[in-house]
């Protein structure tokens, strides 16, 4: 997909290159070309870096992210620009607690920990067929550009084609899976779902210690000071015989440049070039708790039975993976929860749930937060790496970078904004 155009540079003007936009993909593509010298600025709506990867600490001490997210250390990108251990923190096992079944059960994945194996093979939360598909499945998408399938389909769509049973999907993929894509219906990209298998099966899901906001914050202090412009909202592109000339900011003032990167959501990077409506938004909706005690060992995605009276995706004692994420002697509850469900802002309903997996009180847990994230990730639908770009062509000096270009994952950011950057400076360093 191309996430480029015309222009080379911008170091015969003596102008910065502008880069929009200071989350993941902004930043990335910024530090590449910072560290190859070139003079740049990175432009930013907000009054912080991140884009929709940040986190905020609550008044009684807790560290919120903006919806359930995690890193895996197998992303490239992310292993190419990150400082993975400065990061901190912790990682969850590779596998699940299954919930809402009686008691809880453990399943851990036998491809990561092959002693794991005996147990994996006596659970009931799936049947011996279905585990068998599973790992065939796993082992298929470890082979190169097996994510790539000539005609896209469904992740729903695939996983029947394979056989997988109704409660497969019910008790693992759509609460696993659908959580991870923002899509309980698994309506996604199956190209997009066997690369995500194929990174957790090889990969470890992190925790930063500080919360996921750690990452932005991690790229952002690469930067040379003072090339961060906060609360600088980008309103429109002085273009001039269909070339860029620079931006104007809602204040008023036009900051000359004859590069731009536009590294901005697709609404706004539709709003700014024109062209077609951006794709539909998949929301996300996240209830964060508080808890004295932990109500089991280990980090653990738990995942309950996906049914319609429950309002509740997934969930996960987060301070489990990354203590420090909750005040000492205290716990951290994050449940992901239906943004379409009738409940699924009732805080009491949710933890009625949560608490009935482990038989222990619902008062038990104090409500923190509800995270409402509106535009959480442009739908991916199949075929969607191979669609049009909506804008068609831009006109010369203007670049994409970000999930209007690329997948919404965060490696996809990272790795669109590395693109651009190779792209204007082609012996720019990698990390």
């Amino acid at each position: 997909m191309p996430f480029t155009h015309r222009a080379v540079g911008d170091s015969r003007s003596g102008h910065p290159i502008l880069v929009v936009g200071a989350g993941l993909a902004g930043l990335t593509c910024a530090k590449i070309l910072a560290a190859s010298g070139r003079s740049v600025r990175v432009l930013e709506a907000s009054d912080q870096v991140g884009g929709r990867v940040v986190s905020v600490r609550h008044a009684q001490g807790f560290i919120l992210d903006r919806g359930f997210q995690v890193l895996l250390d197998s992303y490239p990108a992310a292993r190419r620009h990150l400082d993975l251990p400065a990061l901190g923190g912790g990682r969850f096992r590779a596998g699940a607690l299954f919930v809402g079944r009686g008691r809880p059960e453990a399943l851990e994945n036998p491809l990561r920990n092959p002693l794991g194996l005996r147990a994996a093979l006596r659970s009931r939360v799936m049947t011996l067929s279905d585990k068998i598909r599973l790992v065939t499945l796993a082992l298929q998408a470890l082979l190169p550009g097996s994510h790539r399938t000539r005609f896209d389909r469904s992740t729903s769509s695939l996983l029947a084609a394979r056989g997988f049973s109704e409660g497969f999907m019910q008790n693992f993929a759509a609460p696993f899976f659908g959580g991870v894509l923002l899509d309980p219906q698994l309506s996604t990209s199956a190209e997009l779902f066997l690369s995500y298998l194929r990174r957790f099966v090889t990969g470890r899901a992190l925790l930063p210690g500080e919360g996921i906001g750690a990452i932005p914050r991690q790229l952002a202090a690469a930067l040379p000071p003072g090339s961060l412009s906060f609360s600088s909202p980008v309103v429109a592109l002085a273009i001039r015989n269909n070339a860029v000339e620079g931006v104007t900011l809602a204040s008023g003032e036009t900051i000359p440049s004859r590069t731009v990167v536009l590294a901005v959501e697709e609404p706004a990077l539709t709003k700014l070039v024109g062209g077609d409506a951006p794709r539909p938004a998949r929301s996300t909706v996240v209830h964060y708790f508080a808890s004295d005690h932990a109500w089991h060992r280990d980090a653990w995605l738990c995942l309950p039975p996906r049914s319609a009276q429950s309002a509740v995706l997934h969930a996960a004692l987060v301070s489990n993976a990354a203590p420090s994420l909750a005040p000492s002697g205290r716990h951290l509850w994050s449940v992901t929860v239906l943004p379409d469900h009738p409940r699924s802002e009732d805080a009491d309903f949710v933890a009625h749930d949560v608490a009935g997996w482990f038989g222990e009180n619902p008062a038990a847990l104090r409500p923190l937060d509800i995270i409402r994230v509106p535009y959480a990730v442009p739908e991916q639908s199949p075929g969607f790496t191979r669609r049009p770009l909506p804008w068609g062509s831009l006109p010369s000096g203007i670049f994409t970078a970000g999930d209007a270009v690329a997948g919404a994952s965060i490696d996809a950011a990272m790795a669109s904004g590395e693109a651009v950057a190779k792209n204007l400076v082609p012996s720019a360093p990698r990390n």
